[in-house]
Parts: structure tokens; sequence; C-alpha cells
């Protein structure tokens, strides 16, 4: 396998006769995750297409590798999810290279922007996050039970090598007290009471705020799964974030109730589901500061704030939202 940069991009997109030989072709690299190398190439007068290629070894300071296949599960998640989800929501697959591990996808507007900057920046706008409700409530409804499709995505190795361990068992370690509620939480996640296409990786970084509403991206982590692990992933930044601007909170909080609003609206929560969001929230807060891959604007935030919130919903195993809400709001204070 050939490891594609910004320097060596266009001779592979010649030689595999993708671009003409003597087309002008501009690459460069896209900010992002960790885990793969994205590449943006304009040819000539034509659209712009990103390049996405699996690495082994992510790009973190610990130690930390998955298989690169992973970029399969991604492929057919956007291709699955293309089907369930409105207009351009997802970039469309133009071609894959099974041998090089990587494939090309339409490139967003120039115009669009990263949602997780906005909100570092200070930009709240509701609506971002009412349409992030509706597409993870469709996601969840219109796949639960499909056991054609999910067995597509039953396999959970990539699942557990880039969430599970590095988050869940990982954070076990720091916090030993909490393994046994950490491992009964991976236990529930990995043999859920109802499956549905779970992403894995559904949160602001992913998401692209643009004309014509929102993108989404990144989803190599899809897997036949527990819906309440995508909700206490994704309601876990939003809290986060809400950590960095207190005392400011409040509009995160709004954020936040837009999207559970939302999401309601398109995918039933019963006790059950709303009390394992509610471990799954516990558990990314303390992964997003203990585990191997915290968030970049660790130091930005009272971090043992943050991990004393995610010990304490662990602890105490709130049944509601309202009742994590309180947890958090204490350490806030």
């Amino acid at each position: 396998m050939r490891e594609l940069d910004a320097q060596n991009a266009a001779d592979y997109l010649r030689e595999t006769a993708r671009a003409p030989s003597d087309a002008t072709i501009e690459v460069r690299e896209l900010a992002g995750g960790v885990s793969n190398i994205v590449l943006r190439v304009d040819v000539d007068d034509r659209p712009p297409i990103v390049l996405k290629q699996s690495r082994e070894r992510l790009r973190t300071r610990v130690e930390w590798l998955s298989r690169l296949d992973r970029i399969w599960i991604e492929v057919d998640a956007m291709k699955q999810l293309a089907a369930i989800l409105p207009g351009a929501m997802v970039p469309e697959v133009l071609f894959e290279d099974r041998a090089e591990y990587l494939y090309a996808m339409t490139c967003a507007p120039d115009s669009c922007q990263v949602w997780k900057a906005q909100l570092l920046a200070g930009v709240i706008d509701p609506d971002v996050a009412r349409q992030a409700g509706e597409a993870l409530g469709s996601i969840h409804s219109k796949t639960a039970g499909q056991e054609t499709m999910l067995e597509r995505f039953a396999a959970l190795e990539v699942f557990d090598q880039l969430r599970l361990d590095p988050y869940y068992r990982h954070v076990a370690l720091a916090h030993p007290d909490l393994a046994k509620c950490l491992q009964d939480l991976i236990d529930e996640t990995i043999t859920p009471p109802m499956k549905s296409l779970v992403l894995g990786d559904f949160s602001p970084k992913n998401m692209l705020v643009g004309p014509s509403g929102l993108i989404l991206l990144d989803f190599e982590t899809a897997h036949a799964g527990d819906p309440a692990f995508d909700l206490g992933f994704f309601l876990s930044h939003l809290l986060l974030k809400a950590f960095r601007a207190t005392p400011d909170v409040a509009p995160f909080f709004e954020l936040i109730s837009e999207f559970w609003t939302a999401y309601r609206e398109r995918h039933v929560v019963d006790e059950a589901l709303s009390s394992r969001t509610n471990r799954h929230v516990g558990a990314c807060l303390l992964a997003r500061i203990d585990g191997k891959s915290p968030v970049d604007y660790r130091n930005e935030l009272d971090a043992d704030a943050v991990r004393r919130a995610g010990r304490a919903i662990l602890r105490e195993n709130p049944a509601q939202w309202s009742q994590l809400v309180g947890v958090v709001a204490h350490e806030m204070r």
C-alpha cells in the first residue's frame, strides 16, 4: 500500500487514469481527525473531490491501532445513509481503490464551516442542533430491526478498537473504582436490547454547516448497535463545550434541548434508552479527559469539574436527562 500525501496524490491520480496526464492538479491536506489522511484535490476546472485513505496507526501520543479495512465500513455506511437522509447530507462516493484502502467523495462547498469550530467561536445556532437531532433520530428509527441491512454492520472489531477500548477500558485504568461499571456498560453496548445503525462518531467535528444545511462526515465506526452510544457520545460533546463556556452555559443547554426535541420526534426514547444514554454521557466525559484521545481544548476547561461530573453520573446512574443535567449543573457551579 502506498500512503498518499499532498505531494504524491497528483501522481497517483494520473497513474490510475483518474485525472488526465496533462492536467493541473492542486492537492492540500484537510484538517480533522487522527485516523486517516484526507486530501482535497482540484483538477483544472472540474468540481473538487476529496480523497480519504485509511491508516493503521492513528496520529495520537499513545499508540492506537486499527485495521485498515475499516474504510470500507465507512463507504458502505455512506451508501446506506444516502437512502435515509435528505438531500446532500452525506457526500457521494465517487470511486474506490481497494488495493490502496482509499476512496474519493464529493467535496462540500467552500462556504461550509465545521460546526465544532463555530461552537468554539461562540456561534450558537439552535437550528443546527435541530437538524442534527432530526438526522440521528431518522437514522436510528429507520434502521431499527432491519436485520438484513444491519447484518452488513454486525462486526464490532473496529468500533471496539476506536471507541470501547481507547475510551471506556482506558478510562477504567485511570478510575479503577469505576471499572465494573464501565465493563457493564461495554457489555450492554455489545448486546443491546434493540439494534439500529449506530455511527459511533456523531459529533460536531464531523458536521459541516453549509448553505443547504448540515453535512455529515466520518462513518468508519458505524455498526449495528445501541442508539444510546450515539446519543451519549454526541451529548457529551455539547456538554464539554458548555464546561468550556462556564458560566455562560445557557446557550449550550438550549442546543441540547433543540436536539432532544427533534430526536424524540423521530425516535422513541423510553426510560431504558434514556438511562443507557446518560451512562454513556458520563463515560464519554471521562474519556475525553482521561482516555486515549482527550479533546484538543482540554486545557481551556476545568478538567477536574468534568471528571467529577462524569464520575457522579456513572455512580448515581440518573434515569432521566433532567436528573443528569442537575448533576452536571452542580459541578459547573
